[in-house]
């Protein structure tokens, strides 16, 4: 039997003294939020519940002592801020006035992605050691973090690094946001608060969690930070989330940590986008560290740097990613027009200098590629400007998905196509045929339209969700319809409103008969059904089936259900001989 009160919850140490802990102070009286597990609660019959670390909008994350390995860890459990529930006997739900699809649908999202960090190596995070569901919610087990916060190790520090200091730090950290975007996942809230400085010196980011959390919705609490948080971030819809999206992220926690404030906030940046520098500070940093801090700090997506490794190799090379690919075509060239010149030593002709007006210090930030918006750095006397995005450009700016409506048809009766609604057309206008979306994945067109290709065939046009419905026809998550018919010559910038499918109104129960309860869940989930209507019945014991394992469901496999309604798996009480009857079978 565990003994939970030997513990301390504010350190998991050896609980000592009468009211306080001898070693770390805590007051024994003290409470976790009312919203939180209880303090020695024991979690899985393994893990003992300390103090609250950290309430996020994704939900808490507890100090914990596993009882297994006897060592302190984090756990991370699904409560989404002002979106749940926790009842008396601790399992927890959607509130009543919540769409429990979009609670789900985060549940869902926590687990996926928590089993995607488990299976990362090598790489700048907390490896993730268990996840596992229990109170009606899902949970995740990682290292202790002993580390403080990159904000604190600045304030203790004289607030800026060199960039001497900085790039032995960041590029480790830098490879790592590398590989969370090539398996999927963004960040969407690295800040110097996200990332931790650990006692062996090294950075790693904290804080990885879902991405309903980090761009401006209704649904979901908004877990953005202020000067690091992307101009798309602001929008309420998430498919403009995306690698460039941790591009501004950690080029404005380097903007911090190399110049000692942050970058004014995004939104604000849209109507000014002056930011000065002390050239001081600045003239001590490499010409590509501020070309790629500039380049990463664009406002808008499509001058943005596009890619984490693009960042990365503006910050290595003296030259933006695209120039040197550029050299490297125009080496390429030289060598196929005249393979017998030697080329090793080959430049291209230099440019005349330009004159200064001004008789100081001179930097032009490079653009990343040819784009519009020139992000321009200038020395000038004491100060370095970021100067204001042109106007003309500032005036186009606007919002790449616009506000989507949220309500949804409960019934596939209702129509799934929307009339053409053309607006009128100046003739003068240049115009742009309008793509074929009914048929697509929404989040696939809003990440095509964000990518900066030559045969961007969206991003000339704003694509909203007008609303969302039950569809036997198309997919969860694909275009039912829109409304300007394809093919049409429209303005640029013209609204495409789409409508969203749900899937189906009725799905078909699967067959669960021998699968774990976790397997249980995670696949009725993921047909669809409504994780807060899906009842575990651990009542029955059959000696002759699976032992811990579904031996039965109601209702039976291949029904059709609504996705709201209630489905029970009984899962086998009989967990398997024991170690004396094995032995004595064997005999």
């Amino acid at each position: 039997m565990i003994d939970v009160n030997r513990f301390c919850p504010g350190c998991m140490g050896e609980a000592t003294g009468d009211r306080y802990c001898n070693v770390c102070g805590y007051d024994y009286t003290s409470k976790n939020p009312v919203e939180a597990l209880n303090v020695r609660f024991l979690l899985n019959s393994r893990y003992v519940i300390g103090k609250v670390l950290e309430q996020s909008s994704e939900g808490f994350t507890y100090l914990a002592f596993d009882t297994e390995t006897n060592t302190p860890v984090d756990i991370k459990e699904y409560f989404p801020l002002g979106m749940s529930v926790r009842y008396p006997d601790k399992t927890v739900a959607a509130k009543s006035n919540v769409d429990s699809f979009y609670y789900n649908e985060g549940l869902l999202e926590f687990i996926d992605l928590n089993r995607k960090l488990s299976r990362l190596e090598n790489v700048a995070i907390f490896p993730i050691l268990s996840i596992f569901e229990d109170n009606g919610t899902a949970y995740s087990v990682m290292n202790h973090n002993t580390g403080i916060t990159l904000s604190s190790f600045l304030e203790r520090n004289g607030n800026i690094l060199k960039w001497g200091q900085a790039r032995p730090l960041f590029f480790p950290l830098i490879e790592t946001i590398v590989t969370l975007n090539e398996n999927g996942i963004i960040h969407g809230g690295i800040s110097p608060e996200s990332i931790s400085v650990g006692r062996d010196g090294k950075l790693r980011l904290t804080n990885t969690n879902i991405i309903k959390t980090r761009f401006a919705s209704e649904n979901f609490a908004t877990a953005i930070y202020p000067g690091c948080a992307a101009i798309e971030q602001y929008s309420a819809e998430k498919g403009n989330i995306g690698s460039f999206t941790d591009v501004y992220g950690i080029a404005s926690t380097l903007f911090r940590v190399l110049l000692g404030t942050l970058p004014p906030p995004a939104n604000e940046r849209m109507n000014n986008d002056k930011m000065s520098i002390s050239s001081a500070i600045a003239g001590d940093l490499p010409r590509q560290v501020l070309t790629a801090l500039a380049n990463g700090l664009q406002v808008k997506i499509g001058d943005r740097t596009q890619s984490i490794v693009k960042f990365r190799d503006e910050l290595v090379y003296g030259d933006t990613y695209d120039n040197i690919q550029k050299a490297e075509a125009r080496k390429n060239a030289q060598t196929a027009a005249d393979p017998g010149r030697d080329i090793s030593s080959n430049t291209a002709p230099a440019e005349k200098p330009r004159k200064n007006k001004s008789s100081s210090l001179k930097y032009a930030g490079i653009a990343a590629g040819v784009t519009a918006g020139l992000f321009i750095i200038l020395i000038i006397g004491a100060m370095i400007m970021f100067p204001k995005l042109r106007s003309a450009v500032l005036g186009e700016q606007k919002s790449d998905t616009g506000n989507s409506s949220s309500s949804t048809k409960t019934s596939t009766s209702q129509n799934e196509s929307e009339e053409d609604d053309t607006p009128v057309i100046d003739p003068s206008e240049k115009l742009y045929s309008v793509p074929e979306l009914t048929g697509k994945k929404f989040a696939e067109v809003i990440e095509d339209k964000n990518k900066n290709t030559e045969d961007n065939k969206y991003e000339n046009f704003k694509i909203t969700i007008s609303d969302r419905v039950y569809s036997s026809t198309y997919s969860k998550g694909c275009i039912c319809s829109q409304s300007i018919q394809a093919g049409k010559g429209m303005p640029k910038d013209t609204e495409i409103r789409v409508v969203v499918s749900l899937g189906p109104e009725k799905l078909s129960v699967p067959d669960l008969y021998g699968c774990s309860e976790e397997e249980a869940l995670l696949m009725l989930c993921k047909s669809g059904f409504q994780y807060n209507n899906i009842k575990v019945s651990r009542e029955s014991y059959d000696p002759t089936k699976p032992a811990s394992k579904v031996i039965s469901q109601k209702p039976d496999a291949g029904k059709k259900l609504s996705p709201d309604e209630s489905i029970t798996i009984y899962v086998n009480s009989y967990t398997g001989p024991s170690e004396t009857e094995t032995e004595i079978g064997e005999d």
